[in-house]
């Protein structure tokens, strides 16, 4: 009996180190990103990465021990950036990718949040000698704003499966002036039309139906929120809806999917996205 404690003791011991482990991630432009991760305890031709974008608390710790599990069952490497509210405060530099500063001047594209992911993505093939080159990218709430607007910001990135999950908002395809529209995004037909043709998912919380603001700029950005849907699962619908009829606007054939998961906890729900996700990852990267 005392074997047997001792052994499920050493096992959790090891699980415990295993899901708490971190690097860090610097290039020309950005200097010690933390990154947690998790990987399976073996890595083979089978092992593929993923990038997972935190939502609005920049907690990359506990996004990344939600996919531990699904880690080693689907040998998924799961790396996580933390992008700390210090050093990238508010929407703008976050979830919008640092695209724009607020006063509307647009950045350099190597000071992007957005030029960051292929170069940490390159980084962790290497890193984990994953034989394999295809990779993606997955965003719950704030991280869900970023990585919908990487595909169409960046279009030729690349990843093989982008998935977004939750969003509050979008950048829509309609006439709305951006961030909630295309006017004045400086995305050009040509950058949708790649971004149509690229693997992109949209998972939606079927009990993510709140009609409240839910923080200081949603509040007072409310009437322009709003005007793409009464909650989150109404305006990821019409998000899909809009970008349908895009795709037909500028005759590019659509490679983009929409899937509603039975969810019950609301919009925080990222335990109830997470499998889902790893799944249709484990189905496309292979």
């Amino acid at each position: 009996m005392k074997k047997l404690f001792a052994l499920l003791l050493s096992c959790f011991i090891a699980y415990e180190v295993q899901s708490k482990e971190i690097f860090y991630f610097s290039n020309d432009n950005f200097n010690n990103i933390p990154v947690y991760f998790v990987a399976p305890e073996k890595i083979d031709r089978n092992s593929r990465l993923v990038i997972v974008m935190h939502g609005r608390k920049r907690n990359a710790e506990e996004y990344r021990d939600q996919w531990v599990q699904k880690a080693n069952e689907l040998n998924l490497v799961i790396v996580v950036p933390e992008f700390a509210e210090t050093k990238f405060p508010g929407v703008f530099q976050y979830n919008y990718g640092n695209i724009f500063l607020q006063s509307g001047e647009e950045l350099p594209k190597n000071q992007t949040l957005f030029s960051l992911v292929e170069p940490l993505a390159n980084f962790s093939l290497k890193k984990f000698k994953i034989e394999s080159n295809k990779w993606g990218i997955y965003g719950h709430g704030a991280g869900a704003h970023f990585v919908h607007r990487y595909i169409l910001h960046q279009p030729h990135a690349d990843h093989t499966l982008a998935i977004a999950a939750n969003l509050g908002w979008y950048l829509s395809m309609t006439d709305q002036e951006w961030p909630f529209g295309l006017a004045k995004s400086n995305i050009s037909e040509e950058q949708l039309k790649v971004a149509f043709s690229r693997y992109f998912l949209l998972m939606l919380g079927r009990a993510d139906t709140s009609r409240k603001p839910n923080s200081p700029y949603v509040k007072e950005n409310w009437d322009a929120i709003s005007a793409q849907g009464e909650h989150r699962l109404a305006r990821g619908r019409n998000f899909v809806k809009s970008a349908v009829a895009k795709s037909k606007e500028v005759n590019q054939f659509f490679k983009w999917g929409m899937v509603e998961v039975p969810t019950t906890k609301g919009h925080s729900n990222t335990e109830q996205m997470v499998p889902y996700a790893a799944e249709m990852f484990y189905a496309r990267l292979k």
